[in-house]
């Protein structure tokens, strides 16, 4: 009961703060052509993001470049998401009957034949898919967050077809997120490089790759590269993450 009111009075405390911003006029008016964001920031990026960053991806120039800083806290939330998961649901760990052998079909409902071939045929292209929009995200659509989706679904669906024995299944829930920390450290070592090279956190041109590229604006590519890298190393071991921690307290006698 008590933690029913102690949360009653945190939504109460953050319901009248945002209708104080609201009706105080704190927030900027949606669409106000004179807000900061319309009026200098956005024609900036439209104007200025190619030849500042070298993508051809608008979203990606202002995601993985002018605003590294935010993306990279972003990151640190889904790490975070999935440990948080990890610890609550692990210390709450079921004890698990009659646990299923994978290789075992009799009676499973989420497997058969149709399933079994469509899956076999569909895993392969998503991976091919995933390194794809991965390896093309600062020159189209894509990017480390949508990679890492796709390289957790194609493990996803590996994992609940029981007639897969489960090949990719090399993750366990400690393993995914310690994985999903290496997806951060390769983001914020990316961001660090530069320093040693005379440049300030995240400033892609001044990685020290300089004898792998002729000028050192193509050295942004780069960055977005590695850092887009990191971002999909973390999405998707948080995402397998959390979906070890549900199996690993499911009981498939229910």
């Amino acid at each position: 009961m008590d933690k029913v009111k102690i949360t009653g009075v945190i939504v109460i405390i953050a319901g009248v703060i945002l209708a104080g911003f609201i009706l105080g006029d704190f927030l900027p008016t949606v669409g106000d052509a004179t807000s900061s964001a319309n009026s200098y920031l956005s024609p900036y990026y439209i104007e200025h993001a190619l030849h500042d960053t070298e993508a051809p991806n608008l979203v990606t120039a202002v995601l993985a470049d002018y605003r590294g800083f935010d993306t990279l806290f972003e990151t640190c939330v889904m790490f975070l998401a999935g440990v948080t998961a990890l610890m609550v649901l692990l210390s709450k760990r079921k004890i698990v009957k009659g646990q299923r052998n994978p290789s075992d079909t009799n009676g499973i409902s989420f497997s058969g034949t149709v399933l079994d071939t469509a899956f076999r045929v569909l895993i392969p292209v998503i991976l091919i898919y995933a390194f794809y929009v991965l390896a093309h995200g600062e020159i189209s659509l894509g990017g480390g967050f949508q990679a890492g989706a796709l390289l957790a679904i194609a493990y996803m669906i590996d994992r609940l077809i029981p007639s897969f024995q489960n090949r990719l299944g090399f993750f366990t829930e400690e393993t995914a997120a310690m994985t999903a920390g290496v997806g951060v450290f390769i983001y914020i070592f990316t961001g660090i490089l530069p320093m040693f090279n005379g440049g300030n956190f995240l400033e892609y041109g001044k990685l020290p790759f300089e004898f792998a590229v002729e000028a050192a604006v193509m050295l942004h590519p780069v960055g977005i590269f590695l850092i887009e890298l990191g971002v999909t190393v973390c999405v998707m071991a948080t995402i397998i993450n959390i979906l070890e921690v549900v199996l690993e307290r499911t009981k498939f006698d229910d």
